[in-house]
């Protein structure tokens, strides 16, 4: 089977029937397209979100036909939006990219490493390190996340396979990759030279997932206009630009970013609890994130444990734009009741949420409580609770001196 057939093999043979039972709240909301429980739809189009919003629902026929490597959500995914005019150059980066790319089983001399993939991009998740260039970045008159969360990419070719080197088993090849990108409902067709890098595991690799990688870089420029974006007029083409150029470096692995390896936890808890930070971090959806919170609160509401995760989850979690204390204080103050004052990690929490509040007497307080029932956790676990203690005692310490210094003076 050449290049050309194994991919049409990975894109046919799935239903198209959507499946959008997984509501998140009881009206119907934009970003209820985002999620879906059906994995065996989508072969030629993006598929939705899984329950946990940190990767995609595979289609079937792809599932099938090689093995998946899903996108690793994190620093060491980046995808880069670079327009430049004369006078203002705008970068913006997201690397909370979701999705998956379908390798062969088996890569024999002359085939391509790459059979499918897609990935959907949360438009809130790009960041220029500007906060009013992002308002503008994300608002009505640039991409509209209110109206249109989401850049999706779908891969429809791949040709021009060729093995670029060979180090033992990691093996990369330069390619080049053709993807429906759609932007505010409209879908342009690009061609985008790529390098396709397989790492298997290592224990030096272990640091960054499970599993065994493959690394995706390439980049491509497309006319502002064909991505349904204005095109800069006599007066604006100064500060308003032409072409948009994308660059992605994507980490992918055999292992889904949303695997829970802890077996304390249970499956859907945790599934839900990514839900809840795809809405109020990738998203930056407080009302709908919050919303679906309450509702899963309610759920765990005799579950400590799962409680405190999901109240330390709003105050630990980087890019959460609006941390809503109200609803950490309720959730941890139910789990400190059920475990009866007496559990390590919930002490921990109610200290950081009193440090956020500014609380330094009360963080340190239950910081020390936290301390004095670490017996059974591991050296990792209880290092951090150890060094937050230090941390805010010497914060109170140096107020009170500095309050002293002022009062003599």
């Amino acid at each position: 089977m050449n290049t050309a057939d194994n991919f049409k093999h990975a894109r046919c043979g799935a239903m198209k029937a959507k499946n959008t039972s997984f509501n998140l709240c009881a009206s119907v909301s934009l970003w209820l397209i985002l999620f879906s429980g059906g994995a065996g739809a989508y072969a030629d189009e993006v598929p939705p979100r899984a329950l946990s919003g940190q990767t995609l629902d595979v289609p079937a026929a792809q599932l099938e036909s090689g093995e998946v490597y899903h996108i690793t959500p994190m620093v060491c995914t980046q995808l880069v939006w670079t327009s430049e005019t004369p006078l203002l150059r705008v970068v913006a980066t997201c690397n909370r990219v979701v999705g998956y790319v379908v390798a062969p089983f088996d890569i024999e001399e002359g085939d391509s490493p790459l059979l499918a993939g897609a990935w959907r991009v949360p438009v809130a998740s790009f960041r220029t390190g500007l906060p009013e260039r992002d308002a503008e970045f994300h608002g009505e008159q640039a991409l509209n996340v209110a109206e249109h969360p989401e850049i999706t990419f779908l891969i429809t070719d791949v040709r021009d396979t060729e093995q670029a080197s060979e180090e033992g088993e990691r093996l990369a090849y330069s390619l080049t990759v053709d993807c429906e990108v759609t932007v505010k409902e409209t879908t342009a067709t690009v061609s985008m030279p790529m390098t396709w890098t397989l790492q298997p595991f290592t224990w030096g690799t272990m640091q960054l997932n499970l599993g065994d990688f493959v690394v995706l870089r390439g980049s491509f420029e497309v006319p502002v206009e064909t991505l349904g974006l204005p095109a800069p007029d006599e007066r604006s083409r100064d500060a308003s630009a032409a072409m948009i150029r994308f660059d992605l470096a994507f980490l992918c692995s055999t292992v889904r970013p949303d695997k829970n390896i802890d077996p304390r936890v249970k499956h859907e808890d945790y599934y839900k609890l990514l839900k809840f930070l795809t809405l109020v971090r990738d998203f930056n959806d407080p009302e709908a994130g919050y919303r679906f919170g309450r509702e899963y609160a309610q759920e765990i509401w005799n579950d400590g444990p799962a409680l405190n995760r999901l109240a330390w989850s709003v105050l630990d979690e980087a890019d959460i734009e609006r941390r809503d204390m109200a609803f950490v204080e309720k959730v941890v103050k139910r789990a400190n009741e059920l475990l009866k004052g007496e559990h390590a990690d919930t002490l921990h929490t109610l200290a950081r949420w009193h440090y956020e509040r500014g609380e330094l007497e009360n963080a340190v307080k239950f910081a020390r409580k936290a301390c004095e029932h670490l017996e059974g956790l591991a050296p990792y676990e209880a290092a951090p609770i150890r060094q937050a203690l230090e941390s805010y005692q010497a914060e109170l310490k140096a107020r009170e001196d500095g309050a002293k210094q002022e009062s003599d003076e």
